[in-house]
C-alpha cells in the first residue's frame, strides 16, 4: 500500500513538473515584440534608407525604406537584436533591442520608436568612433510591464551627444 502511495505521489509530481516546464517553454517560445521604427531628419520624414536587422550579429532582414520613413519587424523572445539605419549623407544609427528578459503574458508586443539621423557633415573634423555603439538600447521592463527605451544609457548618450556637438561647433568655429 506505501508503494502505491509512494509511486502514485511521485507520478504527479513529475507530471507537475512536466506541466509547469512546459508552460514556460511555451511561454518563450510564443512571445514576440513587433517593432515599427519611424526615422527623421530635424522633424522631417526621411525615406530611402536601408534598414537592417541582426540577430547575433548576422543580419536577418534588410528593409528599403523607399519613398516611406516606416519600418517593421517581428522579434521573437530570447534573443538580442541590433537595428541598424543608413543613409548616405548620415551618420549610420544602431538601435540594440533585447527580448531576452521575461515577459508579463505570452502574446505578442509592440514598440514603437522614432529614429533621428544626423548628417554627418556637421560632425566633420571630430572624432564620431563613439556613434559606433547603440544610440538607444530597448528592452522590457518588468516594472512597467511593458518594452521601454533604457533611461540611464539614453541619459549617457545624450550626454556624449552634446558634447560632439559642442567640439563640431569649436572646429567649425575656427
Amino acid at each position: 500500500m506505501r508503494r502505491i502511495k509512494f509511486f502514485i505521489a511521485l507520478f504527479f509530481s513529475i507530471v507537475f513538473f512536466v506541466g509547469a516546464t512546459s508552460i514556460t517553454i511555451l511561454k518563450e517560445k510564443t512571445s514576440s515584440l513587433e517593432i515599427r521604427g519611424y526615422i527623421f531628419q530635424n522633424d522631417e520624414k526621411v525615406g530611402n534608407a536601408l534598414v537592417k536587422l541582426y540577430q547575433n550579429n548576422k543580419i536577418v532582414q534588410m528593409i528599403n525604406t523607399k519613398k516611406g520613413n516606416k519600418f517593421q519587424f517581428i522579434l521573437f523572445s530570447g534573443m538580442m537584436y541590433m537595428v541598424e539605419v543608413e543613409k548616405d549623407g548620415f551618420i549610420t544609427e544602431k538601435i540594440q533591442i533585447s527580448t531576452k528578459e521575461n515577459t508579463e503574458f505570452y502574446g505578442k508586443y509592440l514598440y514603437e520608436f522614432k529614429v533621428d539621423l544626423m548628417n554627418e557633415n556637421k560632425f566633420k573634423g571630430v572624432d564620431i568612433s563613439n556613434l559606433d555603439f547603440p544610440t538607444a538600447l530597448i528592452k522590457y521592463n518588468t516594472d512597467e510591464g511593458e518594452y521601454m527605451h533604457d533611461e540611464a544609457y539614453s541619459k549617457y548618450v545624450s550626454a556624449e551627444l552634446k558634447k560632439l556637438k559642442e567640439e563640431a561647433k569649436k572646429t567649425t568655429n575656427k
